[in-house]
């Protein structure tokens, strides 16, 4: 398999894992009233499908999860102690990036969207906690490794490669969250572009992972 033919597939892959998210705001509003109906859609496109694109991805000639950023350097430099501090304080930056874009945004933009997840996270009890952590480490995992890692790897070596990335990851980013209203598509489309430019300088995921799981702790909490 040529490079350029296996570059093809792993793009081809990215976009087929991302494009269940552009549709489930819709399909999640219509069947949000039913548990049984809900939670299978949530398992089939955010464990099943995200799943069964890593597993084929890795299934590439040459190609391995360290190639999406998920390995234990920075920048090249091998270096745990220094990965852990990097991921410690990325967690905060990047709930401050979106906290402070969503406010200003939904002062000016209407806020109220189509589905919001929060709506069907229990109130109290064990089920709260479980369903919060699902929904940031999911979000964290899946979106991080589609967006970033895996999009990333794809489009390397072709050519505008760079440009390519820094316009289709956060504008693709953001079109995933458009049933959030239009303040969520704006300030998810400036996060996507900060956490974009954040893996081209770090080379890791993992501080990004952080990120994004410690802020939709924080915000389904």
């Amino acid at each position: 398999m040529t490079n350029a033919s296996q570059q093809q597939r792993l793009l081809g892959l990215a976009l087929l894992g991302i494009a269940p998210f552009l549709v489930n705001g819709l399909v999640n509003s219509a069947i949000a009233a039913s548990a049984p109906l809900y939670w299978g859609f949530e398992m089939l496109t955010w464990i099943v499908i995200p799943a069964s694109i890593a597993w084929a991805a890795t299934r590439l000639p040459g190609i391995g999860f360290a190639d999406f950023g998920f390995h234990g350097a920075i920048r090249g430099q091998r270096n745990i102690g220094l990965l852990l501090l990097v991921c410690t304080l990325f967690a905060p930056l990047v709930y401050g990036v979106y906290r402070t874009c969503y406010d200003f945004f939904s002062a000016i933009l209407p806020a109220q969207g189509f589905f919001q997840y929060e709506s069907v996270v229990p109130q109290s009890g064990v089920l709260y906690f479980v369903v919060v952590i699902y929904f940031a480490l999911s979000a964290g995992l899946v979106e991080e490794l589609l967006f970033r890692g895996m999009l990333h790897k794809a489009l390397t070596g072709m050519r505008q490669a760079l440009p390519l990335f820094l316009l289709l990851s956060p504008l693709l980013f953001s079109l995933v969250h458009w049933e959030d209203g239009v303040a969520n598509l704006v300030s998810t489309y400036i996060v996507g572009l900060f956490m974009a430019l954040a893996y081209l300088g770090l080379r890791n995921l993992w501080p990004l992972v952080a990120g994004h799981v410690f802020t939709d702790l924080v915000w389904f909490g």
